[in-house]
C-alpha cells in the first residue's frame, strides 16, 4: 500500500463513512450552526492503526497560536509553527508596532465564522491546557498559512519553505524586525521596547 498524507486519508475516510442520525434523533438540518464533534479516525500511515483524534467545530482565535472550541477545548493551531505573543511588539523602522495583536487579527481572519477541523494523535496528555496538533479550514493548513504570510515562524522543516518565502517577501512579521516569540517568551526584548 502506498503511504497517503494524512488530510488525503482523512477525507478518504470520511467519504467512506456512511453517517447518519441515531435511531429516533432527527439529523442536523444544514441551517442549525454546527456543534463540536470529537471522534478518532485511523491514519494509514502510522502503524498499527494510528489513530487520530478529530475535533470539527466552531472555533474562536484566542491568539496567533491557541484557538478555543465551543466547547472550551483549547488547541494550538500548528505544533509546526510559532506565532509572536499577543503583547509581543516588533519593529518597522523606527517604529514599535503590536506584532502579536496583528497575528491574532490575521489568524481571525483566516478563521471568520467557518468550521475548522483540528487533527493531533491520541496520544495527548489528557490534562493538557492546550492540545497540539493541526488546524484546518476545509484543505487549508492555519499553520502553513500563518507562516507564509509572514505571521509566524518555522518550527518544523515542513514549513520552512513557507517562512523562506515569506521571509523574501517581506510579509508579516519579515517586514522588520522582531525576536523569535520563543526567545521573547524567555525575557529578550527588541532594544527599547
Amino acid at each position: 500500500m502506498r503511504p497517503i498524507g494524512i488530510v488525503s486519508a482523512i477525507v478518504a475516510i470520511g467519504l467512506a463513512m456512511n453517517v447518519t442520525a441515531p435511531e429516533g434523533k432527527k439529523a442536523q438540518s444544514t441551517d442549525d450552526p454546527p456543534k463540536v464533534v470529537k471522534d478518532r479516525v485511523i491514519a494509514q500511515w502510522r502503524s498499527p492503526k494510528g489513530e487520530i483524534l478529530r475535533i470539527t467545530g466552531k472555533a474562536k482565535v484566542l491568539d496567533g497560536n491557541t484557538l478555543v472550541f465551543a466547547d472550551g477545548t483549547k488547541v494550538s493551531v500548528s505544533g509546526g509553527m510559532d506565532a509572536p505573543d499577543l503583547e509581543q511588539k516588533g519593529l518597522i523602522g523606527e517604529s514599535f508596532y503590536p506584532c502579536g495583536k496583528d497575528a491574532m487579527e490575521f489568524l481571525q481572519k483566516l478563521v471568520g465564522d467557518r468550521t475548522v477541523t483540528f487533527l493531533a494523535s491520541k496520544d495527548q496528555e489528557p490534562n493538557a491546557k492546550r492540545l497540539r496538533g493541526q488546524c484546518l479550514i476545509g484543505e487549508t493548513s492555519l499553520g502553513i498559512e500563518m507562516a507564509r504570510n509572514g505571521w509566524a515562524i518555522a518550527h518544523h522543516s515542513g514549513n520552512a519553505a513557507w517562512e523562506i518565502i515569506a521571509r523574501e517577501n517581506k510579509r508579516g512579521l519579515w517586514r522588520g524586525k522582531f525576536i523569535e516569540p520563543e526567545r521573547w517568551r524567555k525575557g529578550d526584548r527588541l532594544p527599547g521596547e
